[in-house]
Formats: structure tokens, C-alpha cells, sequence
């Protein structure tokens, strides 16, 4: 369906906007942490959502657009969905592409992608716009892994669009600094990754590292035995000196600006490079 990708590359930055406005206000209106500071924490990680934004701007190969815009692909999947529904085409295609992002996310807390992937972590507070931060050397990786597995399974690179207009959205939306009544959140979480289950995976208690790493759906984390349910018991954040506040640090740090804690990676996965 060209027309739909068409539209979610044109309506990406602006359902962004109007979604960070949304969440924005709801975090006014019923913070779960109150006292959230803005400030250089919010000038950091809006800095680093603009460098990865330049980033894929100026090192996205030659043709991309015309990849996404026009579909691509002849590998098992691409043949198997070539005279499908389009739109079970397109919900499956998103189905898988967010087990693909599950298995990325993990991939990330290896020691050697951990250095990029723990500048996301090293924010003390999390609200809608830690979903923002993160390195260019972490969406470099998950480009080039993620980019090979698609080339070579074949999903329809269309739905690649719509995934990508989501994608941004959801990740404000699983940190929001949002309260939600626990009976609602449980519900919620049977499908979708809300803000509860996903602030345990950013704490910095030893019996949290390893878990809840699903994107949209909670799903992959129930399958592959990584879930764990949402708590009203405070938690903490970050990753303590290892990460001074900053833009340079944030930048900086995986190639030894700032020092790092590597023991933060989960213990299952510590020993991994």
C-alpha cells in the first residue's frame, strides 16, 4: 500500500509532535514522580534525538526513499505476503517487526552495543522524553543488524514506514511519567508495554536487569520467559557518576569521555561481548 507509507513518512514528525504534546500534558495533569526536573535533562535528550535524526539524514544510503515509498523485497516473507491482505500484511509485518525489536533491545545490553545503548539508561528520571534519548551509534547498529535481517527474510520494506511512524510514538509513551490505576495498567499490560512495566526495566535494582524489553507488546517478553509485572514500589533510576548530565558526556561517553559501569548490563548477559 504506497499511499499509506507515503503518508506515515510524510505524518511521522508531526503525529510526534501532536503525541508529545498529548503525553506531555497527561504528565502534568497526573504525574506517577512528581518534581520531574527538566531543564539540561530535557535539553540532552532532545540534543540526542536530533543527532540521531541528522545521523540517519546524512548516512541513510542512497535510494532509501524510494525503498520505503515503493516497497522491496524477494526474500520467504515477501513471497508469502505478495497476494495477501494488505492489511494482514501490514499487521502482521508489524507483529514481527516489533519481535525483531525485542531481539535488538537485548542485543543492546551486550557489553559491546551496552556502551551506546547505556546512554538511554543513564537518565536519572524517566519521563516521555527518555524515549527520545538515545545515541547515534545505538540506531547505527540497529540499522545495519536489523536492516540485514529484514534483506534478508524479505518483509514488505512498506510497512517498514508505518512501523517507523509507531515506533517513536510508543517509546514516549512507555515512559511517560503517567499514573495509572493499577487495575488498568495490569490490563493494559496483557498486550501492550505501558509505563509501569517498562520503568522496571530501566531500574537500577540487580533483580530488575534483564527484563521487560518489549517494545509495543508484551508478548515476546511472556515467550521468552523476561517479563516481569508492573510495580507501584519506587524505584530508582540511572546509572549513578558513571554518566555526568550533558550533551557532551551523553555523546561522549561510550568512547571514554565518561566513565562507565558496565556491571548496570544484565548479570545473565554481563559476561557477553
Amino acid at each position: 500500500m504506497p499511499w499509506l507509507s507515503e503518508w506515515a513518512v510524510a505524518g511521522a514528525l508531526p503525529a510526534l509532535a501532536v503525541a508529545f504534546v498529548v503525553l506531555a500534558m497527561l504528565e502534568t495533569h497526573r504525574p506517577r514522580d512528581s518534581g520531574t526536573a527538566a531543564g539540561l535533562r530535557w535539553v540532552t535528550n532532545f540534543a540526542l534525538y536530533i543527532a540521531v535524526f541528522v545521523c540517519s539524514a546524512v548516512f541513510a544510503p542512497d535510494g532509501l526513499d524510494r525503498v520505503l515509498l515503493n516497497g522491496w523485497g524477494s526474500g520467504p516473507l515477501a513471497v508469502l505476503t505478495r497476494n495477501a491482505n494488505p492489511w494482514l500484511t501490514l499487521i502482521l509485518s508489524l507483529i514481527m517487526l516489533d519481535g525483531l525489536s525485542y531481539g535488538l533491545h537485548r542485543m543492546q545490553h551486550l557489553r559491546l552495543f551496552w556502551r551506546f545503548h547505556a546512554v538511554h539508561h543513564a537518565d536519572e528520571e524517566i519521563d516521555l522524553t527518555t524515549g527520545l534519548r538515545h545515541h547515534p551509534g545505538e540506531a547505527f547498529g540497529n540499522a545495519i543488524v536489523g536492516g540485514a535481517v529484514l534483506a534478508v527474510l524479505g518483509l514488505p520494506v512498506w510497512t517498514l514506514a508505518v512501523y517507523g511512524m509507531v515506533v517513536p510514538i510508543f517509546d514516549m509513551w512507555t515512559h511517560v511519567n503517567l499514573s495509572i490505576p493499577p487495575a488498568l495498567e495490569r490490563a493494559l499490560s496483557t498486550v501492550i508495554v505501558t509505563p509501569g512495566a517498562h520503568r522496571v526495566h530501566h531500574s537500577d535494582e540487580p533483580a530488575d536487569f534483564g527484563t521487560n524489553f518489549g517494545g509495543i507488546l508484551t508478548i515476546w517478553d511472556r515467550l521468552f520467559s523476561t517479563w516481569r509485572s508492573p510495580t507501584s514500589a519506587p524505584l530508582r533510576f540511572g546509572l549513578g557518576p558513571a554518566y555526568p548530565p550533558g550533551v557532551l558526556p551523553a555523546l561522549l561517553g561510550p568512547f571514554g569521555y565518561a566513565p562507565r559501569r558496565l556491571e548496570k548490563t544484565p548479570q545473565h548477559l554481563a559476561g557477553s561481548d
